[in-house]
């Protein structure tokens, strides 16, 4: 992938088709969908609720919202970092 390949967005399916293309495989995370349900987001093109959908290559975990097919509009945003481990047990950081 190169910059100019963003000058505009793809839809939804088509962006899901490249990360599948490059290795990353759905991942499912209740607490984010819970979460994301219970903020109410609506679409900005459509006014539709859009779907969380995570994807992850084993290393790497994205979150998105997708909106409906019909519609195509996608945002990414920060994925939930794993939990902390209880006080001492850590490696002092």
């Amino acid at each position: 992938m190169n910059l100019t390949q963003w000058q505009t967005k793809p839809a939804w399916s088509e962006y899901e088709a490249q990360l599948l293309g490059r290795g990353y495989e759905p991942t499912w995370d209740p607490d984010t969908e819970r979460a994301v349900s219970s903020a109410k987001i609506t679409c900005c093109r459509c006014g539709a609720t859009p779907a969380y959908v995570g994807m992850t290559d084993g290393k790497t975990e994205l979150g998105f919202l997708a909106c409906t097919p019909e519609c195509g509009e996608w945002i990414r945003f920060l994925a939930p970092l794993p939990p902390l481990p209880p006080d001492g047990e850590g490696d002092g950081r």
